[in-house]
């Protein structure tokens, strides 16, 4: 059986890691895939990090503590070098991916129809709820932005699944939020799949989207542009 290494970063997520762990092991289950969770927590104030290590003591699960807000994308990197599987996958900590769509995401992997599988918004099925107009906008305009680097619809995806083998001789090193892009651009793979998602937006905590972060996104773009006219 193929094991799947499932990392979330976190950074004040006690409102939620609880129950997102306990629903994704619930579906890991349910359908039978042999899986590993691997928290990596960016040293939470609100304990987030404790409660991640009380939840290792019942599931599969890995914790990594960063000294610091290092970033969701340096999270995920963390989290998939000390992966075990050969399938890797990333979702946020906030319940705007559904645990439900795992499985859905997962099997073109699983069938070797693919090597990357995205969760996806903006392909026919997929959408979002209870976003404000204002991200909306922003997401659609970084979507625009980075058109001429994929012709994936949603590369913008925090919820996505790849074999490992896609970028294990590959630097990468994203400063934003936005891994699933640079993979995509940096990546070794022949084909990439996309499942329609409902996306949407967090009922706790707070967003950790700040204008750094967009910034971080710019210098990401330019980098990955940079990249693509020199290969």
């Amino acid at each position: 059986m193929v094991t799947v290494s499932l990392v979330i970063p976190t950074y004040n997520e006690k409102d939620n890691i609880s129950v997102l762990t306990e629903k994704i092991f619930a579906v890991f289950e349910k359908n039978n895939i042999d899986a590993e969770l691997i928290i990596v927590d960016d040293n939470s104030p609100d304990g987030t990090g404790k409660i991640a290590d009380e939840l290792a003591r019942k599931y599969n699960i890995q914790v990594i503590h960063r000294s610091g807000k290092f970033g969701l994308s340096s999270a995920v990197l963390e989290g998939f070098k000390i992966s075990k599987g050969p399938i890797l996958g990333a979702m946020d900590a906030d319940f705007s991916h559904p645990t439900d769509s795992i499985p859905e995401i997962l099997k073109p992997l699983l069938n070797n129809n693919a090597e990357i599988s995205i969760g996806s918004r903006y392909i026919s099925g997929g959408r979002i709820e209870n976003w404000p107009f204002v991200r909306k906008i922003i997401s659609k305009g970084a979507t625009l932005l980075a058109k001429p680097l994929t012709k994936v619809k949603d590369p913008m995806s925090g919820f996505f699944f790849i074999k490992k083998e896609v970028i294990s001789d590959k630097i990468l090193n994203p400063k934003g939020y936005k891994i699933c892009l640079e993979v995509l651009i940096k990546g070794s793979y022949q084909s990439v799949v996309e499942v329609p998602i409902v996306f949407t937006d967090r009922k706790k905590g707070k967003s950790k989207l700040n204008l750094k972060e967009y910034i971080n996104f710019i210098s990401d773009l330019i980098g990955l542009y940079i990249y693509r006219i020199k290969h």
